[in-house]
């Protein structure tokens, strides 16, 4: 019995490795990216390769940032799905504080993302001036 428990145990920890998404900063990273933006993904207890990916902004000004996921073995939405190099800058999301995604994704994916300073907007490949808005 005690070691039937034990099995369980230690295959409900290494279900919990296996699904949990990887987040990193961007293979080209913008300058100072790296020190507001923060990514976190989790798998969802219970949930069959549900992940939850979490942006934080640890800085006092809005950011403008994309992300997308990878997978080496498996195929990743492919509304979400990087493009060769890293996000490709579209969709676009500001954020203020935090900023939260929930996404079935496979086993060992990895989350990569692109943040731009304030007043700029992610392109493929790096941060450019956003347009100003258009006058009325």
């Amino acid at each position: 019995m005690q070691s039937r428990f034990l099995f369980i145990l230690l295959s409900a920890v290494w279900f919990a490795e296996t699904a949990r998404a990887e987040a990193h900063v961007p293979a080209t990273p913008v300058a100072s990216a790296s020190t507001c933006l923060s990514a976190e993904a989790q798998a969802e207890v219970g949930a069959e390769s549900l992940v939850r990916i979490v942006f934080k902004n640890r800085c006092d000004l809005p950011r403008s940032f994309s992300w997308c996921a990878e997978n080496a073995r498996e195929r990743v939405p492919a509304e979400i799905g990087c493009a060769p190099g890293g996000p490709s800058g579209e969709p676009r999301y500001v954020i203020l504080v935090r900023k939260d995604f929930l996404w079935r994704l496979p086993a060992g994916s990895r989350i990569r993302f692109q943040d731009c300073p304030e007043r700029e907007v992610p392109i493929s490949g790096g941060c450019a001036a956003s347009a100003p808005a258009p006058r009325r």
